[in-house]
């Protein structure tokens, strides 16, 4: 989904540079904080606890924008009998062994005896999504991850199949609330884009107030007013750790041409 808006802001500022950076779990906040990215793309858990990874939590610190939902898929090695179904629901997974947290999917907690839960060994250590992909790939388990963090892990013995009724997880565009103002427009501009506006738009980068774009509540807006400057915009993310297996990040840099390297 993102690379599309890439090339239709590429194909409005013929005179910038927008460069994507893959970031690791997590990587996005310390991203955002010194400056290396100027936005993200970050995906939510799929059940949130409120007050730590909500999005009202998280727009207490950054500005968002609610972007779609993506889809939850089992990874499954090839020869596996769910394999012979095109969707596997979640019942299909009660007495499939899982390398995740079961807090990741209580759908499948609620289906499942008291006696099944606590005979489930320890998970192994698992830190990012491609751990527990080739924890799959090795036949430990299973694994049910957003679509697009099965597609960036891809592996000939491996397939997925969409989880019909596990919940979606949000994909959102995240950006401090302190942008200085031409890194804020530039920011604005990709917002613009993500949201369908066309070049000529009177909603466009100056003329879109914070609330639109999902500034928190209470915080102050920014109006850009110039075009210069650096700006980075960060793609896909899955909070992950603790055993849970999580997605894949990265960031675009983008910054005016002046007869050289864009200026940061």
């Amino acid at each position: 989904m993102p690379g599309k808006w890439f090339f239709r802001w590429r194909d409005r500022n013929r005179g910038r540079v927008l460069a994507e950076h893959p970031l690791e779990t997590d990587a996005w906040r310390e991203e955002l904080a010194t400056g290396r990215a100027h936005a993200c793309f970050v995906r939510l858990p799929a059940h949130p606890r409120a007050g730590a990874e909500d999005l009202a939590t998280l727009r207490r610190q950054f500005r968002a924008v609610e972007l779609y939902a993506e889809q939850q898929v089992v990874v499954l090695p090839r020869e596996h009998e769910l394999t012979l179904l095109d969707e596997v629901p979640v019942a299909e997974l009660v007495d499939e062994v899982l390398l995740q947290e079961p807090a990741t999917l209580p759908e499948r907690e609620r289906l499942r005896s008291p006696q099944a839960a606590a005979a489930d060994a320890p998970l192994p250590p698992i830190r990012h999504a491609r751990d527990a992909i080739e924890l799959v790939a090795a036949g430990l388990g299973l694994v049910v991850v957003p679509m697009s963090v099965a597609r960036l892990h891809h592996r000939k013995d491996l397939v997925h199949r969409v989880v019909p009724d596990a919940a979606t997880v949000p994909v959102l565009l995240v950006w401090p609330q302190d942008l200085p103002e031409e890194q804020e427009e530039l920011v604005q501009d990709f917002v613009g884009v993500v949201r369908g506006r066309g070049p000529n738009s009177s909603r466009g980068a100056a003329a879109v107030p914070a609330r639109e774009d999902g500034a928190a509540a209470g915080g102050k807006g920014r109006t850009p007013t110039s075009s210069r400057g650096a700006g980075r915009v960060s793609r896909g993310t899955a909070r992950g750790g603790g055993g849970r297996a999580a997605g894949a990040k990265g960031q675009v840099r983008g910054g005016r041409r002046s007869g050289g390297r864009g200026r940061r």
